[in-house]
């Protein structure tokens, strides 16, 4: 595969996903990159994933763009002799401008060999890092997370390659109890996660973006929990109270009795962690294509508080 490569990207979602040219099962897995979480948007994506595997890509509504490679073509096969035999490649692009990197599903006959993160910041793939390791196996008894495969800099440019999920769409773990999950991160997490100077003695390891797009279940089995950048230390609760406002902001409604289960309707130590949440997310740029979201999701966390 030459360094400029051509590429299909579908007529969906937030059109960030490039998927592969060159075969079904290849396509197919690109597909599965498009992350949708409302009943009939995930339905919608099976229909396309089921085009891609029986007819090809020729089948998925697009439009073909050339693809270059950060960094370069030197860089870029640079890099591919530290990686993995891979043929071809889906690629996803973070929607939001303010947050540079990508990512890239690496295929092999179609077939997915690793996820590969590059990013210009490397303390992201630190962090990421350091919880991932703190789940021998890549599971707990709750949820499974991706696996470290290799990790390394090539010019300045930072990468990881992860385990990949299986290339087919997968639905929010809507029905999946949270309280056990967070009991598991916490524990795993706590002594794993470098602990900076400074932070406050009460804090507690957070994943930092549980959102119902990122614990997703694919499958029969655990539920996957991913992208964990912005593992760090937070209030008690921070998880919960995030995973509560996103669900609100994007669905309109509050998660379903059956994931709460057993979780505090007003957790101790609430007002703390949305304050926590309204700090960072009034950081975010208002030029993201998500900003209107960050906007909603303010809202809600300022109904969190008790005033």
């Amino acid at each position: 595969m030459s360094a400029r490569t051509m590429l299909l990207r579908p007529a969906t979602g937030t059109r960030n996903v490039l998927v592969p040219l060159t075969s079904r099962s290849g396509a197919a897995a690109g597909i599965s990159l498009i992350t949708r979480s409302r009943w009939y948007a995930v339905a919608s994506q099976w229909a396309l994933w089921g085009l891609a595997s029986t007819i090809g890509p020729r089948a998925v509504p697009g439009e073909h763009v050339a693809w270059d490679p950060p960094g370069g073509a030197e860089r870029w096969t640079a890099l591919r002799a530290d990686l993995p035999e891979f043929h071809d490649l889906a690629v996803y692009q973070r929607p939001q401008a303010s947050r540079g990197g990508l990512a890239a599903l690496l295929l092999r006959s179609g077939h997915p060999v690793g996820f590969l993160k590059l990013r210009d910041d490397v303390s992201e793939l630190d962090r990421e890092q350091a919880a991932l390791g703190a789940f021998p196996g890549g599971a707990t008894s709750t949820f499974r997370v991706p696996m470290v495969l290799g990790r390394g800099t090539v010019g300045g440019l930072h990468w990881m390659l992860l385990s990949a999920m299986p290339p087919r769409p997968a639905a929010p773990a809507s029905t999946t109890a949270i309280r056990p999950v967070l009991a598991d991160l916490r524990r795993h997490l706590a002594g794993a996660l470098p602990r900076p100077d400074g932070t406050p003695a009460h804090w507690e390891p957070m994943h930092g973006d549980l959102t119902a797009w990122n614990l997703r279940r694919s499958g029969r089995g655990l539920p996957w929990l991913i992208d964990w950048e912005d593992a760090a230390w937070a209030p008690p609760g921070a998880d919960l109270v995030y995973y509560r406002a996103t669900t609100i902001a994007a669905f309109g409604r509050p998660p379903g009795w059956w994931s709460l289960r057993g979780a505090e309707a007003r957790p101790a130590g609430q007002d703390e962690a949305a304050e926590f949440w309204l700090a960072r997310c009034a950081a975010r740029p208002d030029t993201d294509h998500d900003a209107a979201f960050t906007a909603r999701l303010i809202e809600v966390l300022g109904t969190f508080l008790d005033r």
